[in-house]
């Protein structure tokens, strides 16, 4: 399955150059000309890396990186900036960048910037389908419960969720992964 990457930026030219070299590499990319509606795409969709612009809009990339990482602590989203001075890199930092790079951005680097974001979420990925592999029975006792979209509440085991291939199930995944991190660490339940 291909990657989904969504950018957030103001200046199309920018957003042009990185979406037909993210598009030539085979991922699939979404486009959001401001913050607002970044965030609302990114609230609607899953999303495997995000790359965002520092300063825009009403709602700047330092609030949308605030907003994704409240929502998902393991996002991977790339921050782009003209400002290059070391508060400007902590402050990325301590909201969980990946990475944070400066404008221009050669585009070789942001490619392989994309791709070790791309394979830490894997690397997590597998760690998880593993587990499951090897614990089939607690994969299927490890339930989360949630709303479709006809409102009807339905539940997932682990192992249903990793064997869905669909945004909705990788998002639901992403979730699992958050409920897991003692099993990953300690190698039990609390």
């Amino acid at each position: 399955m291909q990657a989904r990457i969504l950018i957030i930026e103001d200046d199309q030219n920018i957003v042009s150059v990185f979406q037909d070299g993210l598009e030539m590499e085979g991922y699939e990319v979404d486009v959001a000309y401001n913050s607002e509606e970044g965030w609302e795409k990114y609230q609607q969709h899953y999303y495997d890396v995000v790359i965002v612009d520092w300063k825009m809009g009403k709602m700047d990339g330092v609030q949308v990186l605030k907003n994704i990482n409240d929502m998902h602590p393991n996002a991977k989203v790339i921050m782009i900036t003209g400002f290059g001075d070391v508060k400007t890199v902590i402050e990325a930092q301590h909201y969980h960048a990946f990475d944070c790079l400066q404008k221009p951005v050669d585009m070789k680097v942001l490619l392989q910037t994309v791709q070790e974001a791309l394979k830490r979420r894997d690397s997590v990925i597998e760690a998880l389908e593993e587990w499951v592999e090897t614990h089939p029975e607690e994969a299927d006792r490890l339930q989360r419960a949630t709303l479709t979209k006809t409102g009807e509440m339905q539940v997932w085991s682990a192992k249903q969720v990793l064997e869905e291939n669909t945004p909705f199930g990788r998002e639901e995944y992403k979730n699992l992964l958050k409920l897991t991190t003692d099993l990953l660490t300690r190698g039990k339940l609390r």
